[in-house]
């Protein structure tokens, strides 16, 4: 069975990740800092390998790489709300990991890397959207430093060139939920203001998961941002 690794594991859309992968018959390499957030049902089964470590654990992210097929980057900017708010001006935690996972992934010789972002990224194609016209400057408003990593984030991608050799993918989502029922919705993948003009775009975690594993085999949208939604 073909092997991925996964970093941002531990959250709600990386364990539907997990989920979604397991049943198409993958094993994953979990990086995680805070393996224990991982649901027990899925530490212990044998499909998963867990390493632990952090994004300046170099070492660490090698270990992690080698054998997979393809890397996923889930990773979310955290403690990046200004001091009045109760947190603190961080350094480019996301931004910083993606440099060190690219490193090891053209040492190792991984072409393939799928990861998420947010509208704060906004590309040539991107049309209206009045949710996202508002949210989005709200964001960059409260926490700043989260806005930035995004935005390094993007641009990091965009700078990767034949040195690399990366053929990376990056999902920009919005507003994520559980899905909870009977699957109605299939994703889509374009670029923003095409799924409506006036209301908020929302996926479904599961449907992201479905998404994000397509296009490590489709290949549709290679060195491109396109906008997940439902």
């Amino acid at each position: 069975m073909p092997q991925i690794t996964l970093f941002g594991a531990t959250g709600p859309t990386g364990q539907a990740l997990i989920r979604e992968a397991l049943h198409q018959g993958y094993t994953i390499v979990v990086f995680a800092r805070s393996p224990e957030k991982l649901d027990l049902e899925l530490r212990k089964s044998r499909e998963i390998s867990i390493i632990q470590g952090t994004l300046d654990s170099y070492s660490a992210i090698q270990t992690s790489l080698h054998n997979s097929v393809a890397v996923f980057i889930l990773l979310a900017p955290s403690n990046g709300l200004p001091r009045w708010a109760g947190g603190s001006s961080s350094a480019l935690t996301v931004t910083t990991g993606y440099r060190n996972i690219v490193r090891a992934m053209s040492e190792l010789g991984i072409k393939r890397l799928i990861g998420i972002g947010t509208p704060s990224h906004v590309e040539p194609q991107d049309g209206f959207n009045l949710g996202l016209a508002v949210a989005v400057p709200l964001l960059r408003l409260v926490a700043p430093k989260v806005f930035e990593d995004v935005i390094e984030t993007g641009k990091l991608l965009k700078s990767l060139g034949e040195e690399e050799n990366i053929d990376w993918t990056w999902l920009r989502v919005s507003l994520l939920y559980n899905e909870l029922g009977a699957r109605e919705k299939k994703y889509n993948l374009g670029f923003i203001g095409q799924g409506g003009r006036f209301v908020l775009p929302s996926l479904s975690r599961e449907e992201l998961a479905k998404a994000l594993l397509d296009e490590m085999e489709d290949r549709k949208w290679v060195r491109v941002m396109p906008f997940c939604w439902s």
